[in-house]
């Protein structure tokens, strides 16, 4: 399944990003001190008590990060549209952005576009939109 999402991540499949809730603080999309939605929290080792680091939107996927109690960073990835179950994989900051990996895959956000890699070679890339918390 993980397979599948990076690949209909990859190809911009419609449906992953399309989160609901809008309740900006104005804080350019990011919210402070926020906790990870209940949902997210509960796919992540260890999450109860998670902490929402940054919420992204590309044009069909949400991207959630989240960082546990233990200090933990996750990314992750689910179609807006709640198509089927989300994917969370261990992320990290980078001095201008986050990257994940999952297996062979990995994700690079920065500068408003998230990256995708297989093996070391680019097969993807979109626009990423900050935004508040998804649902």
């Amino acid at each position: 399944m993980g397979f599948f999402l990076l690949s209909a991540l990859v190809r911009g499949c419609d449906g992953l990003l399309d989160s609901g809730g809008s309740d900006s603080d104005g804080n350019d999309g990011t919210t402070v001190a926020a906790t990870c939605p209940d949902r997210i929290a509960a796919e992540l080792p260890d999450g109860d008590g998670a902490e929402l680091v940054q919420a992204y939107r590309t044009k069909n996927k949400q991207i959630t990060l989240c960082r546990t109690t233990s200090g933990s960073l996750y990314y992750y990835g689910e179609f807006s549209d709640g198509r089927e179950k989300g994917i969370a994989m261990e992320a990290e900051e980078t001095s201008d952005g986050y990257e994940a990996r999952n297996g062979e895959y990995r994700y690079v956000i920065q500068g408003g576009v998230v990256t995708i890699y297989q093996s070391g070679t680019q097969i993807g890339e979109e626009d990423v939109t900050p935004e508040p918390s998804p649902s």
